[in-house]
């Protein structure tokens, strides 16, 4: 009979997260994650399967995270602000510089193949699809909400570009701010 797990799996999952967001997803060893987590080697296998189990299991609460503050952002926002604040948010903070998780780990796994880069593709899908039907929520009637998510996912992922190249604030912010207008009205 196995022992029951004496640890808070939603905690080391975070943790997780948190490991391969700021290390990478090649990067960040399964000796880093056991650090990050806490974990014994034995119960990082026995409860995840392996390394990649338990990267499966951080880039998705990665990807319901984002999905829910995007969700939230659009319900109480128009469409214009809620885009405008998402550019911000990358144009600035990045998340403290980190970027999203799931473009980094696209940038580190696109010529890769297997379950890792699975993962991740099918994490980055459900975001997009989530943006899409919350652009769709919002939006004036016809409105290509396909197009402009993808607009808008691309403007992110040069705002975040920007951020970690260093280039003055006012200039990303200002950048940001006729990227949501320009994207708004097309």
């Amino acid at each position: 009979m196995s022992r029951p797990r004496s640890f808070d799996s939603r905690a080391v999952v975070d943790a997780a997260m948190q490991a391969l967001w700021s290390g990478g997803v090649v990067g960040t060893s399964v000796d880093d994650l056991l650090q990050a987590t806490g974990l014994s080697r034995s119960s990082l296998y026995n409860s995840f399967g392996n390394r990649e189990g338990l990267l499966a299991e951080a880039v998705q609460r990665y990807a319901d995270q984002q999905i829910a503050a995007v969700r939230q952002l659009f319900a109480h926002a128009g469409l214009e602000q809620a885009m405008g604040a998402l550019l911000l948010d990358a144009a600035t903070s990045n998340h403290d510089g980190r970027g999203c998780l799931l473009v980094n780990a696209v940038g580190e796994l696109h010529e890769q193949a297997g379950p890792t880069v699975d993962v991740v593709r099918a994490a980055f899908a459900r975001l997009s699809a989530a943006m899409e039907q919350a652009i769709r929520d919002v939006a004036p009637a016809g409105v290509d909400a396909a197009g402009l998510c993808a607009a808008l996912m691309a403007a992110i992922a040069g705002m975040r570009t920007l951020q970690r190249a260093d280039m003055p604030l006012a200039q990303r912010r200002q950048a940001a701010l006729h990227l949501a207008r320009a994207l708004a009205g097309s």
